[in-house]
């Protein structure tokens, strides 16, 4: 297996929301922060996963888990658009 500098498909996607929390709040002068938690999962050896909540203004809104923290960020960004009507769900 190569090594590719190609992000794959989740990575991608993952910088989709994110990037648009980060447009969506700059246009309206808002502050966009992050509350990022790593977690281990005891049943688990060797297992992690990220809680990340999206802070707007010093409010926490949008939260999102995963194994993978750009994924997680993603999946509160995602959450906080649909909280700010910005996107459907």
């Amino acid at each position: 297996m190569s090594s590719s500098s190609t992000p794959s498909p989740a990575v991608v996607a993952a910088r989709s929301h994110t990037r648009l929390l980060n447009n969506v709040l700059q246009s309206n002068r808002q502050d966009l922060g992050w509350k990022e938690e790593l977690v281990e999962v005891s049943h688990k050896p060797q297992s992690i996963y990220w809680n990340v909540t999206a802070v707007v203004d010093g409010d926490p809104m949008g939260s999102g888990s995963a194994p993978k923290l750009r994924v997680a960020k993603d999946r509160a960004a995602r959450e906080t658009l649909i909280l700010l009507g910005k996107i459907e769900e």
